[in-house]
């Protein structure tokens, strides 16, 4: 029972409903943490084969049948253990054992018990709604829970829950809130019903705030926090009193971590601050309207809030968050739905995986197929242009070379694009007859270099046409015009995805800083890879496609919009006698995943002013990220895709890793011609060299795609502005000039006086 995928599915067979945590923490992977709970093997399977090392949560009360009791060991007032010594004796049940000295007591599952934090000091009881983590999931302080011995789920039963430990009823006051003071917190309890029978205000407000999903720390909890204080002034008309209450009692218990009522003024002042910002909030339904509402419980059916209008021009901008890109990177290359199981799938038929083009490649996929198939309310399309850029022999084109196999088993191979390009009229022709259009392009820098060199007059236009496909996704996009109008190529909504490969030199030796003022690289999304990221394996099996991988591809490849499903129209003619798509699936986004988009712009638009250089990339991040949200909404799901707030969180910390990598890796090394480009390879040439220096011939040997009156020419003028600094050495009988960069210089210099 150490490995967590057999722990997580015994625990299932067993009828307890489980979901993931984040490895060494308490905090839920799913986006409505036990609200996700299952006992489905399969998608435990799913789980815990996308994050191997997650903890085990288990959903306590209705889904699971079985509560906790849970026992606290801090010491002092908060040592559950001694608390305990005051009422009869539990019952000896299922028993786990904590890392923090406590212990978790599962007993069968009362219907009619009430969850309590603080029944009595340091014992809570956890039913409907509460998780504990599970053997053998690892506290944040690196212990490991335990079954005590003889005590295990597969050694004895839940027994049934002892009657002295339901929580005691009190008074209700006149206003419909009982209150019991605890630690200086006033908690709710329910109200009576009214004299009709009907439940009173209150008790519909505190049903309605046990169905709202609770605040996570880092998933937007001061947002839900909002809501559910939006709810309670406006939607249920209390009293700022009153929803305290109901928030601190009802909502404040289940969130992760709860605020800090009693102990933190900090958290305290918080928690009535969003009360306050909640009168401020205009719903789009009239005040009261949970008040008088048939359903008050159902969370979902809430009206959304549009939060624009509030966070954009009145939130504070706050500065871009910079993080740990080592532990970034991993989140990252772990997507979840058909992007995780296309990525899983490429690095395993990999012979030097490459997770970060594997990513890179299979975002680009399912961007092709799913365009013209869905777009957000915005009218956002999945239509992107990514760049994998990784040294050479790091195995670029492994991916590439899948895909084409993965096209040809599930029908979609009509949708690849040719592998080399004659020219921007061959692009156009292209689009005219496939609207959507997957390229895949091996050595795109050599491409992007041959454009920007003008000499090929056939590539002249060839970045502007895919500019305008880029931004003419949701509408019409209207050819060069020629003396025979039948000529003209009129398309609608034209889906032209492309993921190209480069080495750094290369890619390098194709861009400049007029492409970063243009727009052209704000519309790229560039991954960078290294050369070290995977071990060579010597048997791979490339050419087995998974079979739920292969199904879920051609499921898409064969979608027809909701609307459409039962009929036999899959497609209109427009008057030009051209068949036209049939309307897109509108994939809804929901408030929360709305608010990080709107919080992220204002975070890249503060960003991008003050990094001038790269404000064109940091102004197009928000509609990047929507796109990337959208790819992964109908990763997720192919009958009912919708951009949730997992889906909003990893779209813009994608887009934020990669333009912050391409700030870090590539920003420096773009220069403004081609002089400047052959400068600074040589500068590398000599900067790989160390602290020994190279010698004319390294150089020479390492760029000898150079003119020698170009390379000579670059190297004295390095040497002239202290950029490497040369110097006469003599080894055996011979002299030779050997160069160094200025910063590795000043070390042999040292390294040199040493050894004299």
């Amino acid at each position: 029972m150490n490995n967590f995928k057999d722990a997580a599915l015994y625990y299932a067979s067993i009828g307890w409903a489980v979901f993931p945590i984040k490895p060494g923490q308490k905090m839920p992977l799913t986006q409505h943490g036990c609200k996700d709970a299952t006992t489905l093997c399969s998608r435990i399977i799913e789980w815990w084969t996308l994050w191997p090392d997650a903890n085990i949560g288990l959903a306590c009360g209705d889904p699971s049948g079985v509560v906790a009791i849970d026992i606290d060991n801090h010491g002092g007032k908060s040592n559950g253990f001694e608390s305990l010594k005051t009422l009869t004796p539990l019952p000896s049940t299922i028993e786990q054992i904590t890392p923090t000295g406590g212990a978790h007591y599962i007993y069968q599952n009362p219907r009619e018990l009430k969850n309590q934090n603080g029944f009595l000091p340091g014992v809570d009881i956890h039913g409907t709604g509460y998780y504990i983590l599970l053997a053998p999931s690892i506290h944040p302080n690196g212990g490991t829970y335990a079954w005590k011995d003889n005590c295990s789920p597969w050694e004895r039963q839940a027994v049934a829950y002892p009657d002295f430990m339901h929580p005691k009823p009190t008074r209700c006051s006149d206003s419909g809130v009982g209150d019991t003071q605890q630690s200086g917190i006033t908690i709710p309890q329910k109200s009576h019903p009214t004299s009709n029978g009907e439940p009173s205000i209150i008790q519909r407000a505190s049903a309605y705030l046990e169905s709202c999903d609770p605040a996570i720390q880092g998933q937007s909890g001061h947002s839900k926090l909002l809501w559910a204080s939006v709810a309670l002034v406006r939607g249920f008309l209390l009293s700022d009193r009153e929803a305290y209450s109901l928030l601190a009692g009802v909502f404040n218990p289940r969130c992760i971590p709860p605020w800090d009522l009693a102990g933190n003024k900090t958290d305290e002042k918080d928690f009535r601050r969003k009360i306050s910002e909640a009168h401020k909030v205009q719903p789009q339904f009239p005040d009261g309207w949970l008040r008088d509402a048939e359903s008050y419980v159902n969370v979902e059916s809430a009206p959304y809030i549009d939060y624009r209008d509030l966070v954009k021009d009145k939130t504070p901008k706050v500065k871009l968050k910079r993080v740990d890109i080592d532990i970034e990177r991993e989140f990252l290359l772990r997507p979840s739905g058909l992007l995780g199981e296309m990525c899983t799938w490429l690095n395993a038929t990999s012979v030097r995986p490459q997770p970060v083009l594997a990513l890179a490649s299979s975002l680009t996929a399912c961007g092709a197929l799913f365009g013209r198939k869905i777009k957000d309310r915005l009218g956002t399309r999945t239509n992107i242009y990514c760049m994998g850029i990784a040294p050479s022999s790091a195995g670029k084109n492994h991916a590439i070379t899948q895909i084409r196999k993965l096209a040809a088993a599930t029908g979609f191979s009509r949708y690849i694009g040719g592998a080399d390009i004659a020219s921007d009229i061959s692009i156009e022709e292209r689009m005219f007859r496939e609207p959507v259009t997957l390229y895949l392009w091996d050595e795109i820098g050599h491409l992007l270099s041959t454009i920007k060199s003008h000499v090929n007059k056939n590539y002249a236009q060839v970045i502007s046409l895919l500019m305008q496909y880029y931004s003419s996704s949701a509408s019409i996009y209207l050819g060069r015009e020629y003396s025979d109008q039948k000529k003209q190529r009129i398309l609608s909504q034209p889906c032209c995805c492309i993921y190209g490969v480069s080495t750094p030199t290369r890619f390098l030796g194709g861009i400049s800083p007029e492409e970063l003022e243009d727009g052209w690289l704000s519309r790229c999304l560039v991954f960078s890879a290294d050369y070290h990221s995977g071990k060579i394996r010597e048997e791979v099996d490339r050419d087995t496609i998974p079979e739920s991988l292969a199904s879920k591809f051609k499921c898409w490849v064969e979608w027809r919009s909701p609307a459409y499903r039962q009929s036999d129209i899959t497609m209109f003619v427009g008057p030009d006698g051209k068949p036209y798509p049939f309307s897109q699936y509108c994939v809804p986004t929901e408030k929360e995943a709305e608010r990080i988009f709107i919080d992220f712009d204002n975070q890249a638009e503060v960003y991008g002013d003050k990094h001038q250089s790269l404000i064109t990339l940091w102004r197009k991040a928000e509609e990047n990220a929507r796109r990337i949200a959208l790819i992964c909404a109908g990763s997720e799901s192919y009958d009912n895709p919708v951009i949730t707030e997992q889906c909003a969180d990893y779209a813009t910390r994608l887009i934020r890793y990669i333009l912050l990598s391409f700030e870090r890796i590539i920003a420096p090394e773009i220069v403004e011609c081609q002089i400047d480009f052959q400068k600074r390879r040589i500068v590398h040439i000599i900067e790989d060299s160390g602290i020994s220096g190279c010698v004319r011939r390294d150089i020479t040997r390492r760029s000898q795609s150079m003119k020698k009156s170009d390379r000579d020419g670059c190297v004295s003028d390095l040497v002239e502005s202290e950029e490497i600094i040369g110097q006469l050495v003599k080894e055996s009988n011979k002299t030779y000039m050997r160069y160094w960069t200025s910063e590795n210089y000043e070390q042999y210099a040292k390294h040199a006086s040493n050894t004299d």
